[in-house]
């Protein structure tokens, strides 16, 4: 299944979160469940919108 098109401010959600992600993981901080699903979060909502339900 392909990932649903992302709208520009979705793009910048998910590119602030994964730098959060690299920031914690310089500081040792390898599992990240919580950006993990903040960022599939993101991308079920646009899947939804493009399905239109």
């Amino acid at each position: 299944m392909s990932d649903p098109k992302l709208t520009a401010w979705e793009k910048l959600q998910i590119v602030r979160l994964e730098a959060r992600g690299v920031r914690r993981a310089i500081a040792g901080i390898e599992n990240q469940p919580d950006i993990d699903r903040r960022i599939n979060r993101i991308r079920e909502q646009a899947r939804k919108r493009a399905n239109g339900k």
